[in-house]
């Protein structure tokens, strides 16, 4: 009985420590702000090897950063900031490889990004998800592990994640958009200039296009079925569709390895 007793104080010792370094690897925390004026036109450009990103819009000639660095290995990452004209730089970099309790990755970073409605993006993160408010401007956005999910977008589009899916709910301008596993949905509302190409190497492709745009659409699956709303004067079967759309214009590619394509009108 006394034995039982004593096994079952240690069990519970070694419960409240490994509760207590828990909590206190919850509790460390940090945040860092920075405002910058700028001009309208200008381009912000984000590079990190940890965290995701959202970037949200105001009226004002302003960008404003927002970073929230989580953890006890919070020291790890630093943050620099730089600025020239209309344009700012953020460089966020974990200077080594974060191991908390249990060897779990005690590292969370977020970045909160506020530009003016009329401005140009440039985000890359090695490992996050990004998510892009409705945007007068160019959009590069690049993951190596999340989704991307943007707003209306009346700029040019370049968009990758290696593992993610692609949402954009519209596009007034050129789109490139590709992930290495997930869906990709994108709404082009307006024609574009350029060839447009929308590729996933795992997962179904889903384009909504007002009427009167006129393409020369190229879709093609390795494992599903195309489908078009539209009348393509070309080649169809099952699994590809080529030919010109409204009497045909800059190139529409749509390829997946596996899943399905639809090309659906507004």
């Amino acid at each position: 009985m006394l034995m039982n007793m004593m096994k079952s104080v240690k069990l519970l010792a070694c419960t409240t420590v490994a509760f207590s370094l828990l909590a206190a690897a919850n509790v460390s925390a940090k945040e860092i702000e920075k405002t910058f004026d700028v001009s309208e036109g200008g381009t912000f450009k984000l590079e990190t090897n940890r965290g995701s990103i959202k970037v949200g819009t105001h009226d004002k000639d302003q960008v404003i950063v927002m970073v929230d660095i989580d953890g006890s290995d919070e020291d790890d990452m630093k943050v620099s900031f730089d600025s020239s004209g209309s344009d700012v730089t953020v460089v966020g970099e974990q200077s080594r490889e974060s191991k908390g309790f249990w060897g779990r990755n005690n590292l969370r970073v977020s970045f909160y990004i506020t530009v003016p409605s009329n401005y140009n993006l440039d985000v890359d993160t090695a490992g996050g998800s990004i998510k892009i408010a409705d945007l007068n401007g160019k959009v590069d956005a690049h993951t190596s592990g999340g989704s991307i999910k943007l707003g209306r977008i009346s700029g040019e589009v370049n968009v990758n994640t290696s593992g993610g899916s692609i949402k954009v709910e519209e596009v007034a301008g050129n789109i490139r958009a590709h992930t290495s596993g997930g869906s990709v949905k994108a709404t082009l509302t307006k024609q574009p200039t350029g060839d447009c190409k929308l590729t996933t190497s795992g997962g179904s492709i889903t384009v909504y296009l007002a009427d009167d745009i006129a393409v020369d659409l190229s879709a093609r699956t390795s494992g599903g079925r195309v489908r078009s709303e539209f009348d393509v004067n070309g080649d169809t079967t099952k699994r590809s569709i080529r030919g010109a759309i409204n009497g045909g214009g800059p190139k529409l590619t749509l390829k997946t390895s596996g899943g399905s394509v639809k090309v659906l009108s507004l």
